[in-house]
């Protein structure tokens, strides 16, 4: 289903606003697609995230798995000026600091891609998956092909988006659809998939 908003931009007008360095829309948008479209680790490294993980299983060998868990429900802040000093405001911090936490772990232990001799398995021998990413430190602006490319701070790493890999508990893969091409793409892999002969109707 494609949805289209009244009176939004077009396509065209959208990327000529993006092409503008100096646009106010184009510092907005940037700043959306990084926050909903990620590619490292929040607030730490890989090898400092592994790190806390030993360290945590260390002191509590019967943790649980945050992969098999459900997600916490999340309390709202009371909405007063209180300038977070009630309890309510206070567990809501506390969520989110644990939020964090969780996302990294769960990063760590289904979104790292390790390559192995399957992964690699074509003509030219490398990943079919296209790991390991190029790294770049911050967004930029294609002026040749006026691509947006994405910062990217871990090489094997899915691009994730926080609350859904929170909400699923497992591997996710988010991809910005910032082309014609990219959404055909997409299109034609999830028809191709859920229409494999072996998958039954209510599964699709």
């Amino acid at each position: 289903m494609l949805i289209w908003i009244k009176h939004s931009l077009t396509p065209q007008e959208i990327r000529d606003k993006i092409m503008d360095s100096e646009s106010e829309f184009q510092r907005r948008m940037v700043a959306y697609l990084e926050s909903v479209h990620i590619g490292e680790f929040i607030g730490k490294t890989m090898t400092e995230v592994a790190d806390d993980l030993e360290m945590e299983k260390a002191k509590n060998p019967s943790r649980q798995n945050p992969t098999t868990t459900l997600p916490k429900f999340i309390p709202s802040p009371c909405g007063d000026d209180c300038q977070q000093l009630c309890t309510t405001c206070q567990s809501s911090m506390s969520w989110w600091k644990q939020f964090t936490k969780t996302v990294n772990k769960l990063l760590f232990l289904t979104n790292v891609h390790s390559c192995n001799k399957d992964c690699k398995n074509n003509k030219y021998g490398t990943c079919k998956s296209r790991f390991p990413c190029p790294i770049l430190l911050e967004t930029q602006v294609d002026p040749e092909t006026e691509a947006l490319n994405l910062k990217k701070g871990e090489a094997m790493l899915n691009n994730f988006s926080p609350l859904p890999i929170s909400n699923f508990s497992g591997d996710t893969d988010i991809t910005s659809l910032l082309s014609g091409t990219a959404i055909k793409s997409v299109v034609a892999y999830v028809t191709d998939y859920i229409t494999k002969s072996p998958l039954k109707t209510h599964h699709a």
